[in-house]
């Protein structure tokens, strides 16, 4: 889960201050608990690269893997990626085809579905909190002798079903080991609930799991 983050931290943990920033807007939230928008920006490249780079490790929070890695962004086809979670949770693909971006961004310009959805930063308000800011990105690939998928098994799936790409982050150099095994999209399955943590990847190595939660992304 995520839990909100103060302004002050979100800024001591990342040195990244969100461009022609509103001050009174103190906390960055989950894009998923925002009810209700009152602007939407797009994000600087530089911005969304800060953010990427300051990612911990879960394992060691000191540690950043992107710090010096090179950050960039590509439409990607799923078929191409190797995966490391074990399953698809069927209400959270369900909802991303029911829901994603129709409501929230019906006012604003930007593209609405999941396939071509671009980092963003996002204004508004919670149920509990009347000034929060949230950030969008794409799904997260790390990308060196194979191209693996860090963050957004279920975003890609979808997509992946429906014949088309992806507006990724493609991320290289990391000289980091993956958090846990590599596997195929044949080895995962849809499920209606979410299993426990030890059986949600292959292999899992919680010490090198990425913290995109430090950093403000809720994936």
């Amino acid at each position: 889960m995520f839990q909100p983050i103060p302004m002050d931290e979100f800024l001591h943990r990342t040195d990244a201050k969100i461009p022609e920033f509103p001050s009174e807007f103190q906390f960055v939230v989950s894009l998923r608990d925002i009810i209700e928008i009152s602007a939407v920006q797009v994000m600087p490249l530089e911005y969304m690269k800060k953010i990427i780079r300051n990612v911990t490790l879960e394992g060691d929070s000191s540690y950043k893997p992107y710090k010096d890695a090179e950050i960039s962004l590509a439409r990607m086809d799923p078929h191409e990626l190797n995966v490391g979670q074990t399953f698809i949770e069927r209400k959270k693909y369900q909802s991303i085809l029911e829901n994603f971006g129709n409501a929230l961004m019906q006012h604003y310009c930007v593209p609405r579905g999941i396939a071509k959805a671009m980092p963003v930063i996002v204004f508004g308000k919670t149920a509990a909190i009347d000034r929060a800011v949230a950030l969008y990105l794409p799904p997260i690939i790390e990308s060196n002798s194979r191209q693996f998928l860090i963050d957004g098994i279920h975003r890609n799936f979808v997509v992946m079903r429906t014949g088309t790409t992806i507006e990724s982050i493609i991320i290289k150099n990391v000289n980091v080991p993956l958090p846990c095994d590599i596997g195929r999209w044949d080895m995962v399955e849809i499920m209606d609930e979410k299993p426990p943590r030890e059986m949600r990847f292959h292999n899992l190595n919680v010490h090198f799991f990425r913290n995109l939660k430090f950093a403000g992304v809720d994936g």
